[in-house]
């Protein structure tokens, strides 16, 4: 069962348990499916992400050409860590990543704190169902065993590449969360793989526009 895991900054209720790190980035392009090749390139700058099993790496939002994400100024990487761990993960400033043969400045890092929105969404959570029922049926099962209420919908089942496999999944939005639901959602992710961008929520104003 979820329970309480917040702590009061100024007027704001945040997560005392983990935080965003949002870095500048500069570069000109990465591949399509960089996700594991990125992940690769941040261990080998930080070794003990490997150990952490709260870590998740967002997905980076960049438009795509002929096989590439096209990075920008406005092109942000962003890193959902521990917060005991923050400093360890501020010390990726200034490091050059290779991406599958792409460099990848990182710069400085603001942070951005976990804040209890009732409605939250994860762009992909994967569950390798077989179909939209199935993959229904396996986002209740996980939030059962959470203690969540069963308030989602599920977007259109997909199938996202993963170097040598695949996985099936779909986004899903979470809503008529009390405070502490929120932060722990926020906090826990839903399914595997958040070091590839999988299961990671964030705040999500409508719920009217899932694809």
């Amino acid at each position: 069962m979820i329970g309480l895991r917040a702590a009061h900054a100024g007027d704001e209720v945040v997560s005392e348990h983990a935080i965003d790190l949002v870095f500048a980035v500069a570069g000109e392009r990465l591949p399509v499916g960089y996700a594991a090749e990125l992940w690769e390139a941040l261990v080998r700058g930080l070794p003990w992400l490997a150990d952490e099993p709260g870590v998740g790496v967002h997905t980076i939002r960049a438009p795509a050409s002929d096989g590439s994400l096209l990075l920008s100024r406005r092109t942000r990487l962003a890193l959902r860590v521990p917060t005991r761990r923050q400093a360890d993960a501020l010390r990726l400033s200034g490091r050059q990543l290779d991406v599958g043969g792409e460099r990848l400045e990182v710069g400085a890092a603001r942070p951005r704190p976990l804040q209890p929105y009732p409605t939250l969404s994860a762009a992909f959570v994967a569950t390798g169902a077989a179909d939209a029922l199935a993959h229904q049926q396996a986002v209740e099962a996980m939030l059962g065993e959470l203690g969540v209420p069963l308030h989602f919908i599920c977007g259109r089942l997909r199938t996202v590449n993963l170097r040598d496999a695949s996985v099936a999944g779909a986004e899903v939005v979470l809503h008529q969360l009390r405070p502490e639901q929120s932060l722990a959602m926020q906090e826990r992710g839903l399914g595997g793989q958040r070091h590839l961008g999988h299961g990671l929520f964030v705040p999500h104003k409508t719920i009217s526009d899932i694809d």
